[in-house]
């Protein structure tokens, strides 16, 4: 009977980051169950703290006298060994603490979904690396079932069908709620289907664990905290577009999940698909490799024309060139025309008059805004001033600039009248549109299905888009907008506005690989991610200094430290034969100190954004 156990204690504090041995009183030893949650004491027992029973045994090898533990919250055993596995992978990958992934992989317990749930304790799954692979979607929309969903998805739930059919479950992992709401549609008539994302209350989060433990749930589809989901027998992981950063977690450890699911992919023998409708340069490096393989399957992408044709002085500068305007006037007669552009909003940016400067707000120091009706305020905070003041040059005049979403369907609804003028963005979420005529004005990632496909897909603000400074920009413009291409109907177009050179002839005829290869190539040189792997160190620069002198002989690069709005930061690019020596260095400093500034954030690709992106 068991009478000692170890536990991990639900603390933030790093060195408690470990497995404790506590004794089992007489009166809790029928009732402990590796995986269950217990309260112990903590310190000199004047606190207690839940905790997870990780192991059972008879005796300690601690050589100490034991503290026994409190009580037994439950005998549901969430915690089952692959899980914990996983979890220490990924906070030892990342330099954070197992309890920071548990909180985001186990929900809270709720007591009346706890009882009597019948649980049995899950064996530890021991095998080789499954295989990986690489899928190219194909284009289009797909209304043959009782609901629309993307063509591409149907694709999924092909591979998805074909490991239920020999006795495993899958999981898909996808970045947002459209993309939820859409793949679940198509993989939902195959077995009992599990949603999993943050909706619902703490009670039905939990319930919804529950059935996924117990085994009864085939499939899970969720957002990127799906990727713990746990499984019995788990054959198929299927990650949608796993270069989106939605499917990497903002709080720490910032644990991906195209990077959870390699470790889970490694550990439990699984196959692994990423697929996406456009190539991504993590993908690209995965084939060049030979980590991963191509599905074989060659997609079918839609016609791409590119909108380069001023006919005079002043349309060379309209946003919307007038071949779109011919195209839009046609089409409109009777099919839906989708238009994306860059920013939310009436007026994304206001700016000086005198000096021209972006004003920003007072409190949170992110872009102003308009609305429709002229008053300035924050887009991230929603802070109103009650005076404009220039920080620059303390001009007390303001100006719009720039065009949102919402300002480019009032004027097109005044262009176009009569035709019914559809926005989704953040903040009107529009999920589908019926195949008739109207006008859809969409951000990035935001945009509807429709009924048979878009007639016509229009990507407005192209250019601008292609002239952030980031290292992201060429993957991340070709992932938007391969997107929204694939909702075109089969016989449609989609028109690319003010693109001209290498990319826009690449986008145009379909050399997707060819883009992201080259993109490869050119961070190879340079020695930027993903040939590399970037660990931002920020707190004290005394701290600082001697975290630097002890990573400097793991380290390939090591930028700083320079001053930021708070601290002082350190920037590490590391190969990844050295990453895990860097990383671990880092933690054993932040663990040997009894208080510390120093954060780490790997993996954080922000460093090499110099453009506000709120």
């Amino acid at each position: 009977m068991t009478s000692v156990v170890r536990v991990l204690v639900d603390s933030p504090v790093p060195r408690l980051d470990r497995l404790l041995d506590y004794s089992v009183p007489e009166r809790l030893r029928s009732h402990i169950v590796v995986g269950a949650r217990v309260k112990v004491p903590l310190g000199r027992g004047s606190r207690f703290v839940d905790a997870f029973v990780v192991e059972a045994a008879t005796e300690s090898k601690a050589g100490v006298a034991l503290t026994d533990i409190e009580d037994v919250l439950g005998s549901t055993p969430v915690l089952t060994p692959n899980m914990w596995r996983l979890a220490r992978a990924v906070a030892e990958r990342n330099g954070g603490s197992t309890n920071d992934v548990l909180r985001a992989a186990i929900p809270k317990r709720a007591v009346r979904a706890d009882k009597d749930s019948g649980i049995s304790p899950h064996s530890l799954t021991t095998s080789e690396a499954g295989p990986r692979r690489i899928l190219a979607l194909d284009a289009g929309v797909d209304g043959s079932g009782e609901h629309l969903t993307r063509r591409g998805f149907q694709m999924i739930a092909g591979r998805v069908k074909r490991v239920l059919d020999s006795g495993r479950t899958a999981l898909v992992v996808v970045p947002d709620w459209r993309d939820l709401e859409l793949m679940v549609r198509a993989v939902a008539p195959l077995a009992p289907t599990i949603r999993w994302d943050s909706s619902g209350t703490p009670s039905q989060r939990y319930t919804r664990y529950l059935e996924v433990l117990s085994g009864r749930a085939r499939i899970v589809v969720g957002t990127r905290s799906a990727i713990y989901a746990p499984l019995v027998n788990l054959g198929l992981i299927v990650v949608v577009d796993e270069s989106d950063p939605l499917l990497t977690e903002p709080i720490a450890p910032y644990a991906n999940a195209r990077d959870v699911a390699l470790l889970r992919n490694g550990f439990e023998g699984c196959e692994l698909i990423f697929a996406s409708f456009a190539p991504s340069v993590d993908s690209a490096r995965y084939l060049d490799l030979g980590f991963a393989e191509s599905d074989g399957h060659i997609p079918q992408r839609p016609a791409v024309i590119l909108a380069n044709d001023p006919v005079d002085a002043h349309s060379a500068h309209a946003r919307i060139p007038s071949s779109v305007w011919r195209h839009i006037t046609t089409t409109l007669h009777t099919k839906p025309v989708l238009l994306v552009v860059a920013r939310p909003g009436f007026t994304p940016q206001i700016i000086c008059t005198r000096c021209r400067t972006v004003h920003r707000c007072a409190r949170c120091k992110a872009i102003m805004g308009a609305s429709r009706t002229g008053a300035p305020s924050c887009r991230l905070c929603g802070y109103t001033p009650t005076r404009f003041d220039c920080a620059q040059c303390h001009g007390k005049e303001w100006a719009p600039s720039g065009v949102g979403s919402e300002r480019t369907a009032f004027e097109l609804g005044k262009a176009f009248p009569g035709v019914k003028v559809v926005v989704s963005d953040a903040e009107h979420r529009t999920l589908e549109i019926p195949d008739r005529p109207a006008l859809v004005i969409a951000t990035r990632g935001a945009e509807p299905i429709a009924e048979g496909g878009y007639g016509l897909v229009a990507i407005l603000d192209a250019d601008r888009e292609l002239h952030n400074p980031s290292l992201r920009t060429t993957e991340n413009c070709l992932r938007w907008w391969a997107s929204a291409a694939a909702l075109v109907a089969d016989d449609a177009s989609v028109i690319l506005a003010h693109v001209s050179g290498a990319f826009g002839t690449q986008f145009a005829t379909g050399q997707w690989e060819n883009i992201v290869n080259n993109e490869l190539r050119e961070r190879r040189v340079l020695g930027f991610p993903p040939v590399t792997r970037t660990m931002t160190i920020t707190g004290d620069i005394a701290e600082l200094s001697d975290v630097r002198a002890r990573i400097a002989d793991s380290s390939r690069t090591i930028l700083g430290p320079t001053r930021t709005e708070k601290s002082h930061r350190l920037v590490v690019l590391a190969d990844f034969a050295h990453h895990h020596a860097v990383v671990s260095e880092i933690r054993a400093y932040i663990v040997a100190q009894s208080t510390t500034s120093i954060r780490l954030h790997c993996d954080d690709m922000s460093v090499f954004d110099s453009f506000d992106e709120d």
